[in-house]
């Protein structure tokens, strides 16, 4: 199953696509706390699936921090169990776990068609961007998960490295 198939099940059988809603749901404990540098982190406490998030962060960047350790959660929890999954960055991807929890996030909080209709209409990736209100990179790694998918998107100008 594909991890688009995966978040689209996810709507469904939740009826919604906010993360933090999700994570109530599927049982993940959510805090925002102080974490010095780190935006966000998934891990497990007394044996619970836990996300912490940077109190430093507004709550639009929460909300994607929120989506990608969500992401690690549906994908990783194996991983997780054992280490701690932390501080995601759109821009170092070379490790293939942070490009599936991207790519999860950029499904769940950007749907298809809300792209597919910018690009229609001749925006730009930094003009969908500002549209959208959500970082350029999540805008490339849609783009690329949509063009894989069969949709007829323009490739993003350069290329998000998965490794």
């Amino acid at each position: 199953m594909s991890i688009h198939d995966i978040v689209s099940d996810l709507v469904q059988k939740y009826g919604t696509d906010d993360p933090f809603e999700l994570c109530r749901y599927l049982g993940v404990r959510v805090r925002i706390t102080p974490l010095g540098s780190l935006k966000g982190l998934y891990t497990y406490i007394d044996n619970e699936p836990v996300i912490l998030i940077s109190s430093r962060l507004k709550r639009s960047a929460r909300i994607v921090v929120c989506a990608h350790e969500l992401g690690h959660h549906v994908l990783h929890s194996d991983i997780a169990e054992n280490a701690i999954l932390r501080d995601f960055s759109f821009f170092i991807m070379r490790d293939k776990t942070e490009y599936e929890a991207n790519v999860f996030l950029a499904d769940l909080l950007l749907s298809d068609e809300d792209l597919d209709e910018l690009f229609k209409d001749g925006c730009t990736i930094d003009e969908a961007s500002a549209n959208l209100c959500l970082p350029s990179d999540i805008i490339r790694v849609k783009m690329e998960d949509m063009h894989r998918r069969g949709f007829s998107i323009p490739m993003p100008d350069h290329s998000v490295d998965i490794f």
